[in-house]
């Protein structure tokens, strides 16, 4: 299985799912969008996303809760594992990085 890094920095987001965009790349899109999703947000889905007390945390104290809370919200995309993930702060911001393991399409 291969792994690839995510990020919760906003980007570009492909909409288009034609012919030139591979289940690999909406997988990973749709980790991303799971990365970034606050719990509460997404409505008829209250649990989906990331619990918002995290980033309330001190940074030490928000890694060991990461990786269980990454876990969690990665459920809803059933091809992707979660490997590890690190946070770091930069210009003022809860940067999680995180290592996920999609599963071969087959």
């Amino acid at each position: 299985m291969a792994q690839y890094e995510i990020t919760n920095i906003p980007g570009e987001i492909k909409f288009e799912t034609g012919n030139s965009s591979t289940g690999l790349e909406r997988t990973l899109q749709n980790a991303k969008n799971l990365l970034m999703c606050r719990m509460g947000e997404i409505p008829f889905d209250r649990q989906r996303g990331l619990n918002p007390a995290l980033f309330d945390l001190p940074i030490n104290e928000m890694q060991s809760y990461l990786l269980p809370e990454l876990d969690r919200v990665m459920l809803w995309e059933l091809d992707v594992d979660v490997v590890s993930a690190t946070v770091t702060l930069e210009d003022g911001q809860a940067v999680i990085r995180c290592i996920v393991e999609v599963r071969d399409e087959e």
